[in-house]
């Protein structure tokens, strides 16, 4: 009996054991799967428990790293970047020429860049895959909800899904707000949006988050038609003939008057009327959440009696 109790005991005992071994195992699966993600350009990212010592080689990218609450983690960012938010003393580097030794001496835990990283066919940053730092690449935004998208993906990322989650569901319901007023509107404006100034004028067509926010902001862009970032001239926006035209050009001495004094465009309908504005840069530029900074400003500009 007693022999037969002991085998009894013994037979118990590995069935247990057996079984806490697999539900360990599976504990381990599950936390491994956990942290392997899939960016938007469809790689696999190992994702480490925590990320002290970040590089951000893109504006875009530092200003979500210090809205997710990540400016103390900083150590590198570009000479393109404001630096709001950032903490301490950062390395500042050329994004389109970086200084690999110094950055790899920083010792950095992660590195993430942008699209304009890898132009020119050579991305940099193979170099530093291969000595093991997580690097992730983030394509640049074509529509606001890639840059909610994107958002959410480093909120993943940095272990802080749900402040992503909110920042997101907070601007949605804020521009939501706006586009229950511009929806009702019947008459709505023609809008030229100028990106750089002259002798090189730049400015958006469709497919771009800038132009979104435009029409959110109750304006028709000019060049809604044509597609992307693109190249204008002095006869394509006289002959657009906009009632509003703004500008994010921060690095000219008065923009708007510049606008103003252009051979030909004082018949231009917002030059006649005064319907010429600057709006702040970043927010009309970075993709990221802030650009409903950028459209609650359009939208003061262009219907001022509706937004006060």
């Amino acid at each position: 009996m007693k022999k037969l109790m002991a085998i009894i005991i013994l037979c118990a005992m590995v069935i247990l054991g057996i079984w806490w071994f697999w539900e360990v195992d599976e504990d381990v699966k599950q936390e491994v799967a956990a942290r392997v993600l899939q960016d938007r350009h469809g790689a696999t990212v190992n994702v480490i428990e925590d990320y002290d010592r970040i590089v951000s080689y893109a504006p875009a990218i530092t200003e979500s790293l210090v809205d997710l609450g990540y400016g103390d983690k900083i150590v590198a960012i570009t000479t393109y970047d404001s630096g709001n938010g950032v903490v301490g003393e950062p390395l500042v580097f050329d994004m389109t020429n970086p200084d690999l030794e110094a950055i790899i001496a920083l010792n950095p835990d992660l590195i993430l860049t942008s699209e304009l990283t890898a132009q020119g066919g050579t991305d940099p940053m193979d170099e530093l895959r291969n000595m093991g730092i997580t690097v992730v690449n983030f394509p640049t935004p074509n529509s606001i909800d890639e840059i909610y998208l994107d958002l959410e993906f480093l909120g993943e990322l940095l272990g802080v899904p749900e402040k992503a989650k909110q920042i997101v569901t907070d601007t949605k319901s804020q521009i939501a707000n706006i586009s229950a007023i511009t929806d009702g509107i019947e008459n709505r404006k023609t809008v030229y949006f100028e990106i750089s100034p002259a002798p090189y004028m730049y400015s958006t067509g469709g497919g771009t988050y800038l132009n979104e926010m435009i029409s959110i902001a109750g304006g028709n862009n000019i060049f809604m038609n044509a597609d992307g970032w693109m190249s204008v001239t002095d006869e394509m926006v006289i002959s657009a003939n906009p009632d509003i035209i703004i500008t994010n050009v921060n690095y000219v001495d008065n923009p708007i008057q510049e606008i103003k004094d252009r051979n030909g465009w004082a018949e231009i309908n917002a030059v006649k009327n005064n319907a010429v504005f600057q709006v702040e840069n970043n927010p009309t530029s970075l993709p990221t959440t802030n650009i409903l900074k950028g459209i609650q400003e359009m939208a003061k500009d262009m219907y001022p009696d509706l937004f006060k």
